[in-house]
């Protein structure tokens, strides 16, 4: 059974005091009363309380002075003010100043019970919105202490916070979702959608019915209506990705919409407005795709307000560890297994490769290395394995379950380690640090049957 909600009343009025905690202990709430702001604020430091029920006129302090130390001291708890002598004046300050609800005396037995749970629905809704958006600043955080990506961070903070339209540029795989995702959830619109698109994704005959929606029937296959995307990120954060794939006509559309915050959805005979903050991204050259006539030299003034440039991986090469023990210890945990560590020598393959994938790759690598090797330490001759082996490079996010994962790419790892010693099965285990018994059991586990002879 969960905890009672703790309802603390700040009423001079002991009499008044009483007959609140009745009707709300009745309905199962935890209510204290205290007869004076001092006591409410003494109360408040020691205790975590769910709702306050604040008079306006109290001896001392009076209830708008509470509202304000409330606001220092506890912000975010909800107060539901009272007054028999309040004005509309003062009702509004109140609110103003964050109060839920304002209750005129005398109170009526069932707006009070209405208000408190509509408060406590609101206290929960506003908690969880704090707890997904903590969890998202956890996902989505960056990682790093290189000049390049302390660059990244400060423009993220500035621009964050504002409205401004956000171009993010940068090779594949080195983050450019993750900066969208850091500006939108630090920034004012952080409760509402965060929708996306990988434009080169989409073929340009769907790209408008993707990006303004479509009524049934527009045109073949439109069996019912749809959203675009530009619908679905009214009032939050609309991420174009891969934004310099578009075609000429596509841009035209783009430029018309982001100019007007109108949006005319396919088949559709009126417009939507919509109230949206365009994040765009690309790993081509844009400027140079203009001097080429590829790409609009309007739409890219439009689209390149504020540009945030993410350095690839091999220009911040000091990034590169912590960022390899972020995913290894992100990885074991997600999988339950314990947490491994990089041997030194692990360490140097990695700071020596180029990671022309940049962090997607070193990912990828790092979620690899887990799934792969049992050994409570990673070493250096492993990791080169698989970055000399093109055979293991398949995608593990089509694979959704841990050990169906270990179990693909184990075999894929066997495999290239059998080719890559002619089929011998004795160099095959010496080169994997495995027991020939071992190695023999995996094969049977998987099926490989294309042996040739063992040379003795």
């Amino acid at each position: 059974m969960p905890p009672k909600k703790k309802i603390l009343v700040v009423d001079d009025d002991q009499i008044m005091g009483d007959i609140l905690a009745d009707i709300l202990n009745y309905k199962g709430y935890n209510v204290q009363w205290v007869g004076s702001g001092a006591e409410a604020l003494q109360l408040l430091s020691e205790n975590q309380i769910d709702i306050i029920m604040l008079d306006l006129k109290l001896p001392g302090m009076n209830g708008i002075e509470i509202l304000k130390e409330i606001n220092k001291t506890n912000p975010g708890t909800t107060v539901i003010m009272m007054s028999g002598h309040g004005t509309i004046r003062t009702a509004v300050e109140a609110t103003q100043l964050g109060a839920y609800d304002w209750l005129e005396k005398p109170l009526e037995k069932e707006r009070v019970l209405l208000t408190v749970k509509n408060a406590i629905d609101k206290s929960a809704l506003l908690r969880e919105r704090e707890i997904l958006l903590a969890e998202a600043k956890e996902r989505y955080k960056m990682i790093g202490t290189s000049p390049g990506i302390k660059g990244v961070y400060q423009l993220i903070e500035k621009v964050a916070p504002t409205d401004a339209t956000v171009l993010i540029t940068g090779e594949s795989g080195t983050g450019k979702e993750l900066v969208a995702h850091a500006i939108h959830i630090n920034s004012k619109r952080a409760g509402s959608p965060f929708i996306q698109l990988n434009c080169a994704a989409v073929p340009e005959t769907l790209i408008e019915s993707e990006l303004f929606g479509h009524v049934k029937g527009s045109f073949t296959g439109a069996h019912t209506d749809r959203k675009g995307r530009f619908q679905l990120a009214n009032s939050g954060t609309l991420f174009l990705d891969e934004i310099g794939d578009l075609s000429q006509l596509a841009q035209a559309k783009l430029l018309r919409a982001i100019d007007s915050n109108e949006v005319e959805t396919v088949g559709a005979e009126k417009t939507d407005f919509v109230d949206v903050r365009y994040i765009f991204a690309t790993n081509k050259n844009l400027k140079e795709k203009v001097e080429n006539e590829k790409f609009r030299e309007d739409l890219l003034h439009r689209i390149d307000v504020f540009e945030i440039g993410i350095p690839p991986l091999r220009e911040r090469p000091e990034d590169i560890l912590p960022l390899a023990r972020f995913f290894l210890h992100k990885f074991c945990s997600q999988n339950n297994i314990k947490q491994k560590l990089l041997t030194p020598d692990a360490e140097a393959v990695l700071l020596s490769h180029k990671w022309n994938g940049n962090v997607r790759q070193l990912r990828n690598l790092v979620e690899k290395m887990v799934i792969l090797f049992d050994d409570p330490q990673i070493s250096g001759p492993q990791i080169s394995r698989i970055l000399n082996s093109p055979t293991l490079d398949f995608d593990l996010s089509q694979t959704k379950i841990y050990k169906q994962a270990k179990e693909s790419f184990e075999r894929s790892y066997i495999l290239h380690a059998l080719s890559a010693n002619n089929w011998n099965v004795v160099k095959t285990a010496k080169s994997l640090a495995m027991e020939r018994s071992v190695l023999y059991k995996k094969l049977e586990k998987y099926k490989i049957k294309k042996l040739q002879k063992e040379d003795n």
